[in-house]
């Protein structure tokens, strides 16, 4: 991460029901300098969105319930979240997935399991494309 990363705080919400996945993002965006938010399901991640506006999104597709695309759906379209930049995450085969993300809101998609420096990469590259750092 760069050191204006490191200096300026900006809020990720992690949505995925894998305590695991979850445990292991925390860790390295907190280490990053950010503030992390979890939320484990779509409809909680809608309402966490809403209330706290985070600067990123990195979302699960598969989970119980709302699915990562149409939670990004309901995300995207509330006016104020509309430019909030969602990366989905899948342990999904490569097949569709890839292009249901962009359509649904996505502006990046990586796959599970990732590493480290590909999380910090894509994360500084989203809120980068934004001028947001």
């Amino acid at each position: 991460m760069s050191e204006s990363t490191a200096t300026t705080t900006r809020t990720i919400l992690v949505v995925d029901d894998e305590p695991t996945i979850t445990g292991v993002l925390s860790t390295i965006l907190t280490k990053g300098g950010y503030e992390v938010l979890i939320a484990t399901e779509g409809s909680s991640a809608v309402t966490m969105a809403v209330e706290q506006s985070p600067d990123l999104i990195l979302m699960d597709i598969t989970m119980p319930g709302m699915n990562g695309y149409e939670t990004a759906e309901k995300i995207k379209a509330i006016p104020e979240l509309v430019s909030t930049p969602i990366i989905f995450l899948t342990g999904q085969a490569p097949g569709e997935d890839a292009g249901k993300a962009f359509a649904s809101g996505g502006v990046s998609y990586l796959r599970k399991p990732f590493s480290t420096q590909q999380i910090s990469n894509v994360v500084e590259l989203a809120l980068l494309s934004l001028g947001e750092q």
